[in-house]
């Protein structure tokens, strides 16, 4: 579970700029916590200990990256039509999407300050009629490039 992992991904397709949540499965990622939990471990307990332990480490951390893969949301912005839409998805298929505004507006969107497992975090917030919870990112740098890209690229200013 690398903390600098790249866990967003923006994209463009025509005039709809597109902010998805979806966490790559890497097997190579799933190899590294097998092993180093294998060998941690060798040296402090025996054989069967350590062959258990490394089972259920594995199968945790791919339910859980399967989960993250499996279950994500997207954030569409078309430059046009000036619509904002919040897709939840299920692999690649919809299974709710949301309306989020008729108008972009960039000055709409908020960046709160969140503190979780001593981490600092932001959840990226749209304010409408309601406040529309979007994304939580994972630090300042990735809040300041989202701010970035949705000043330059998308406004246009």
């Amino acid at each position: 579970m690398n903390e600098n992992e790249k866990y967003f991904k923006i994209s463009k397709s025509g005039h709809v700029h597109t902010l998805s949540s979806r966490t790559p499965f890497k097997w190579k990622e799933l190899m590294i916590w097998t092993s180093a939990s294998f060998v941690f471990l060798l040296i402090w307990t025996g054989w069967l200990a350590v062959l258990l332990i490394t089972i259920l480490t594995s199968v945790g951390y791919m339910l859980y990256r399967f989960a993250a893969w499996v279950f994500y949301a997207e954030l569409k912005i078309d430059e046009k039509s000036g619509k904002i839409i919040r897709l939840k998805k299920f692999l690649d298929s919809v299974q709710k999407e949301e309306l989020i505004a008729e108008n972009f507006d960039p000055n709409r969107f908020e960046f709160t300050e969140l503190i979780r497992s001593g981490k600092t975090k932001y959840l990226m917030s749209y304010r409408t009629h309601k406040n529309n919870e979007l994304l939580i990112l994972r630090s300042r740098a990735d809040k300041e490039s989202v701010q970035k890209y949705i000043l330059e690229k998308i406004s246009g200013t």
